[in-house]
């Protein structure tokens, strides 16, 4: 569960996935699961939500890119990509077995704020890129 309340936290292993350090794959669980769930709790939009899995993809393999295409191209990219789905699939599942435990503590939850900080660091390093 993401802080002990809420969404389960799966560990997840892929034999063809890049050596990344248990860290980097938790936190594309953790925030895979908050990108999936706080739009279908009200806490937040689909288009924070798309950023956030863009963030986290960027994150995971070390790319500077911003779009989807170019993010999906960077090595580890299609990997990071399958590790947001895996825990966007467990996140739908919670939430259709109890959607009330799930957003509730959400709303409370440091991921939350967590995620929140990493979409507006991803926005932020894409502003100037659109001003070019």
């Amino acid at each position: 569960m993401l802080a002990g309340k809420g969404l389960r936290m799966v560990t997840v292993l892929c034999a063809a996935a890049p050596a990344w350090a248990q860290p980097v794959a938790d936190e594309l669980v953790r925030l895979g699961s908050v990108a999936t769930v706080a739009p279908l709790c009200g806490l937040r939009d689909e288009e924070w939500a798309f950023d956030l899995r863009r963030a986290a993809v960027q994150s995971a393999t070390k790319s500077k890119a911003f779009d989807d295409q170019s993010l999906h191209a960077a090595p580890g990219g299609n990997e990071a990509s399958a590790a947001l789905g895996y825990a966007e699939m467990e996140a739908l599942e919670d939430f259709a077995e109890a959607p009330a435990r799930t957003c509730g503590p959400l709303a409370e939850d440091p991921s939350l704020a967590h995620a929140d900080e990493t979409v507006r660091a991803f926005r932020a390093q894409r502003l100037p890129a659109a001003g070019s």
